[in-house]
């Protein structure tokens, strides 16, 4: 094969990208038709790879995906045994439970578990681990002995629960926790399981024997889910499963959620908490939405991403860049798993002397999504871009699909749910996010938190007349006037 002299490569490819044609003796000419914009051709739909379920032999379901394409395979478990289902004055147990798993088992100290993991050179935990095929095995025996036979030492229980503590104690200080805190607490109720938090009494009253009830209750093969992904058949994921899981027998108690409704909408009002001396106030306005599976759900997410999803969104761009009330503001739908209600809300730290005119910004905003202001071709098409065009990204490693595929388990989506996500999305149009908007946020029934100094913010909110203002504590409970 004779060598291209390297001066006249240069050549060649100088003449190619100036549409020149190419100098005598060149092999392939290429004439390029600058006169012309080079057409994209159409987005192949996007296709979660076939997701196959199967049951073990105690009733736990498996779902598996192969990809062959290398020698790795992702592993998640989806456990139904959340906050919801501790008891209102043991509340943080299940989130102790789930911390608690790691630091050791019946057989293995956490420190014998570290080594097993260092020696397989896989961080394996009770949620999951993504490992090279050949440590498939033993890094599931890691994780199965952590999920069904935790020790849950009480020297490692005081630490956790210190720990704990001291991270509420924080939390406490910071104006967004307490202004979620409140909004929950209005939107809801004070006493409804969304609302509920953790606190130094209910925290301080948990002791091992909690532990191993919760855990004996909930985490039971009937309330757990597996995601296999990877290099690996689904007959051999089974196999290696049952090895593992097999005989983890069934009993306790079957998940549920029997979450109360919510209060019934009310006239937008105020909320008022009062922080002394605060330079902004956090705001959170908005309103109860609809189940996870809702018909709504593409619109309603293609039309929070004009609203306030992005940084270039309505609302940002009217009080962080016209007005310079806020470093930001965001809005976003906190979807919970099916059949539960979702939350519609926004969020953001305004200036405290400017927090009654950011407000009655806000509203308006409100008011021109729903269809005073329509939903321009430009806004519509690049919240649809957005929605869709980055979707294969988040399935791109083997990792990343066990990730998604759990979360739909968890959610009680099913598992093709993605499969037809970029057509809904990009079948919408401007009145159908309006119409979305018309039904889900009405400025007339919403309720609007804020966090903020009562002295500089309360005469300023009252001046407005645009809601009652109700000075009220951390748990939602009107105070007496001042």
């Amino acid at each position: 094969m004779t060598r291209m002299n390297p001066i006249r490569w240069r050549v060649l490819a100088v003449a190619a990208v100036l549409g020149g044609s190419l100098p005598a003796g060149g092999a392939h000419a290429q004439v390029l038709d600058r006169s012309q914009r080079p057409v994209a051709p159409p987005a192949t739909p996007f296709r979660l790879p076939a997701v196959e379920m199967r049951r073990l032999s105690n009733g736990m379901a498996v779902a598996v995906i192969q990809n062959h394409q290398l020698p790795i395979v992702a592993v998640r478990a989806v456990a139904d045994a959340g906050t919801l289902l501790e008891p209102a004055d043991k509340a943080g147990l299940s989130t102790l439970v789930s911390g608690m798993l790691v630091e050791g088992t019946t057989t293995r100290t956490a420190d014998q578990l570290a080594e097993a993991f260092a020696d397989l050179g896989t961080q394996v935990s009770p949620q999951g681990f993504t490992t090279v095929k050949g440590n498939l095995g033993p890094a599931l025996e890691l994780m199965g002995d952590m999920l069904m036979h935790p020790a849950f030492p009480d020297e490692a229980l005081a630490r956790n629960k210190a720990n704990t503590l001291t991270q509420l104690r924080r939390l406490r200080e910071q104006p967004s926790f307490l202004a979620d805190h409140l909004f929950n607490a209005v939107l809801f109720g004070a006493a409804h399981p969304y609302a509920r938090v953790p606190s130094e009494q209910t925290v301080g009253g948990i002791t091992r024997a909690d532990l191993v009830a919760f855990h004996g209750d909930y985490y039971r093969p009937q309330n757990v889910k597996l995601v296999v992904v990877g290099d690996v058949t689904p007959d051999a994921a089974v196999a290696q499963l049952e090895r593992v899981f097999g005989r983890w027998p069934a009993g306790g108690k079957t998940a549920r959620y029997d979450v109360p409704a919510p209060r019934p909408a009310a006239r937008t009002t105020i909320y008022l908490l009062d922080r002394p001396n605060s330079p902004q106030s956090t705001v959170i306005v908005g309103q109860v939405g609809p189940s996870r599976d809702t018909p709504d759900y593409y619109a309603l997410e293609t039309m929070n991403t004009v609203f306030g999803g992005l940084s270039g969104a309505r609302l940002n761009s009217n009080l962080r860049e016209r007005h310079s009330y806020t470093y930001g503001a965001n809005t976003g739908l906190q979807w919970r798993r099916i059949p539960q209600v979702s939350t519609l809300r926004g969020q953001s730290d305004i200036v405290a002397a400017k927090t009654d005119s950011a407000l009655v910004e806000w509203l308006g905003e409100l008011r021109g999504i729903r269809g005073e202001r329509p939903i321009t071709p430009v806004e519509l098409d690049y919240a649809r871009n957005n929605r869709t065009a980055g979707l294969p990204l988040r399935f791109e490693t083997v990792t990343q699909v066990a990730t998604q595929v759990a979360d739909l388990l968890a959610n009680g989506l099913p598992t093709d749910f993605y499969n037809g996500y970029a057509q809904n999305i990009l079948r919408l149009s401007g009145a159908d996010l309006a119409a979305a908007a018309t039904k889900y946020l009405d400025p007339q029934q919403s309720v609007i938190v804020v966090v903020g100094d009562r002295s500089v913010v309360e005469p300023r909110l009252r001046a407005l007349n645009v809601a009652p203002v109700v000075v009220v504590d951390e748990n939602g409970t009107p105070v007496a006037a001042s």
